[in-house]
């Protein structure tokens, strides 16, 4: 009997959220893995490449309107029946993924229950209400809890391609140690920090640290980078790294600490283990792993992720200056002189 999760969050880091939620449901099949259904934009291909509980990656269409979502119902409904699928997990609370379920003729569906979504799934008034308002990861959390699979089952790892893993160790195996991570970039506008800022800081880690600083990033993300290594001062202790991302993820494996923002990186990195601070002047800390450390404005940390787009840039980002940063992670860390 084959299982699929139906995973409809939109970003790298909403699916590596995820992903120890997806492990755990895994190995409750017999296969001890399951087919994942995913947005192209979660990089879950790549991402996922060398996870043993990951039978196979379907995408999900990701556009919208009547036309585009009603193609996208059939083309889901035809997947789950090709694939031989008998059991669903549904990581959303969308009705279109519950109907598109019971056209592949699924017995057992399960989700998040919300709204009209509960009509059309297997086992129902499961889910407690009051986890609609949870973040996307506290959901799955309660999802899982409500079905049985308790928070012992559920332990966060990230497989790593072992040609990776031994590329980085062959590459860099006469590179000083510790190593601290630094990533820079961001997709959404309001979670950015000054590049300048990411110059002062790194700059200032420099004079104080003895270790290797990795400047990571994808390929395609080398001019950004470039933007932030133009002023830095020379040193043979920085090594920019713009390549796949299985190579980054290994060098954050044998990192000692990783400083970002709030993106794919920064929840790979936590998932991976490496203490990682994010720069989080535009969107509530997240908790719900040990490893996730946060760099926090002065005035207090954002509260709520409705509306967090919209804080002044002086009150939110803008107001994290590179010393204040760097006094912030030196207090809690032991790799500074």
């Amino acid at each position: 009997m084959k299982t699929a999760v139906i995973h409809s969050y939109n970003g790298m880091g909403d699916l590596i959220w995820h992903l120890p939620y997806i492990h755990a449901v895994a190995k409750q099949t017999k296969e001890k893995r399951v087919v994942l259904f995913s947005k192209k934009t979660t990089n879950a291909h790549e991402l996922l490449s060398a996870d043993p509980y990951i039978e196979k990656i379907i995408n999900l269409d990701d556009s919208r309107g009547i036309f585009t979502n009603l193609f996208s119902f059939f083309k889901i409904s035809k997947s789950l029946k090709e694939n031989n699928i008998e059991k669903i997990w549904i990581f959303h609370e969308s009705i279109k993924y519950a109907l598109a379920s019971i056209s592949a003729g699924i017995n057992e569906r399960l989700g998040y229950e919300y709204g009209l979504q509960k009509f059309f799934l297997s086992k129902k008034n499961i889910m407690p209400k009051s986890s609609k308002m949870e973040r996307p990861f506290e959901k799955a959390r309660i999802f899982l809890d409500s079905h049985e699979i308790k928070k012992d089952k559920i332990k966060p790892n990230f497989f790593i391609e072992k040609k990776s893993l031994l590329k980085i160790k062959k590459k860099y195996k006469k590179t000083s140690k510790p190593w601290i991570i630094i990533s820079s970039t961001n997709k959404a506008d309001f979670k950015k920090w000054p590049n300048e800022r990411f110059s002062k800081l790194i700059n200032l880690i420099l004079e104080s640290f003895n270790g290797t600083i990795f400047i990571i990033g994808a390929p395609e993300e080398k001019k950004f980078i470039n933007e932030i290594t133009d002023n830095l001062k020379k040193s043979k202790k920085i090594i920019t790294s713009c390549v796949p991302l299985h190579e980054n993820a290994a060098i954050i494996y044998n990192g000692s600490l990783f400083i970002g923002l709030d993106s794919g990186a920064y929840n790979l990195s936590a998932l991976i283990g490496t203490p990682s601070y994010a720069i989080m002047g535009a969107s509530p800390p997240l908790k719900h792993l040990p490893t996730y450390k946060a760099i926090i404005p002065p005035s207090g940390e954002v509260k709520n992720i409705v509306g967090a787009d919209k804080i002044p840039e002086e009150k939110g980002m803008k107001s994290i200056s590179a010393e204040y940063a760097f006094d912030c992670i030196k207090k809690e860390t032991s790799l500074f002189k």
